[in-house]
């Protein structure tokens, strides 16, 4: 479990240090002050093994990642400034310190496999009349720092965009432990059916769904069962409201996907890490209690840390009357606020 975290020189983050973080972290801010970079940060660092990190974060939103002249990798630079490092560095209960470092570098023309030509099929059409330039790569490196004077490289990750393709080049080395499963919760309205449907399956093979479903009628109280059927032959998370019919999730409305997500994902992780963008989207304000409070007893069931973001007084408000009432505990949970001359505040 992460402990500690430093930002620097990611996204809109020069320099950023959260501190004594705990099972669950509440991060508030107005918008544009960094909260979603913190999450990204997270994600990014436990999944550089994958070749398309960087591009998740970018489509979890909706969006399209722009591959041309290498703006991918800007875009997560402080300031678009590729000549300043970004570094993510944590360091977890166990006292062990992981530090995650990306830069771009030029090519090195002396040992880089440039293609081949053979003179019967060159297309003079195709010939550009400028000269090639050595091209770019990204690095990203994560060492174990828990020795300060003796940082150890674990991994090495190399990619380089080919119009529009990403080509990555993993090295390990030594023996490094499995990466921290994260899953991202984001704010879009869109829902990763496929995704969702594979893993409330498993809910419901083992029997575990009877919570969710009684987490959901807070939203809506006519909810009886959750099934998974074809709907327009798809497969789908179908639900019972007591009508003729059973109904598709996609009918349900945006809050009934966006709590059934959080659910989901909160009692089917293990041993991870969970972060949930603006959590109070779509979501009613007399809800967020009784979520906060399911969040927060399913992270010390399931050994899960959750980061959750959030602009609203509704959330701050809601987790705070959790804490005088005496139903979570400050040893579970921290708040943050970020974008303030006093960042760390008190409940």
């Amino acid at each position: 479990m992460i402990k500690d975290i430093e930002i620097s020189n990611f996204k809109i983050i020069e320099s950023l240090k959260l501190s004594n973080l705990k099972r669950v972290n509440i991060i508030a801010g107005k918008n544009g002050k960094g909260k979603t970079s913190i999450l990204d940060s997270i994600f990014i660092s436990n999944d550089i093994e994958s070749p398309d990190c960087l591009l998740k974060p970018i489509v979890f939103r909706g969006g399209i990642p722009d591959l041309t002249n290498n703006e991918l990798w800007s875009s997560y630079f402080r300031d678009f400034d590729k000549s300043k490092d970004i570094t993510i560095k944590t360091t977890n209960n166990n006292g062990q310190k992981l530090e995650t470092k990306i830069s771009v570098e030029g090519i090195n023309s002396n040992t880089l496999n440039i293609g081949t030509i053979s003179s019967d099929n060159i297309d003079k059409n195709k010939i550009s009349p400028r000269s090639s330039k050595g091209g770019e790569v990204l690095k990203i490196r994560k060492y174990d720092a828990t020795q300060e004077k003796n940082k150890q490289i674990k991994i090495e990750v190399t990619q380089q965009i080919n119009g529009n393709q990403i080509t990555a080049n993993l090295v390990k080395h030594g023996k490094e432990a499995d990466p921290t499963t994260t899953t991202f919760i984001t704010t879009s309205n869109s829902i990763n059916n496929a995704n969702m449907v594979s893993v409330m399956g498993g809910l419901i093979r083992n029997k575990d769904k009877d919570s969710i479903i009684e987490s959901m009628k807070s939203i809506n109280s006519k909810i009886k069962d959750i099934q998974i059927g074809i709907i327009n032959q798809e497969t789908e998370i179908i639900f019972d409201i007591g009508g003729n019919k059973l109904v598709g999730l996609s009918a349900m409305g945006e809050g009934v996907g966006k709590l059934l997500t959080i659910l989901v994902v909160s009692y089917s992780t293990k041993n991870g890490i969970i972060l949930i963008d603006e959590i109070e989207n779509g979501i009613h304000y007399s809800l967020i209690p009784s979520i906060i409070k399911t969040l927060v007893d399913q992270s010390l069931k399931n050994n899960n840390q959750i980061f959750i973001t959030t602009h609203s007084s509704d959330v701050v408000n809601g987790a705070a009357n959790l804490f005088s009432s005496g139903s979570i505990s400050e040893s579970d949970v921290s708040y943050t606020r970020i974008g303030y001359s006093d960042n760390k505040k008190n409940l």
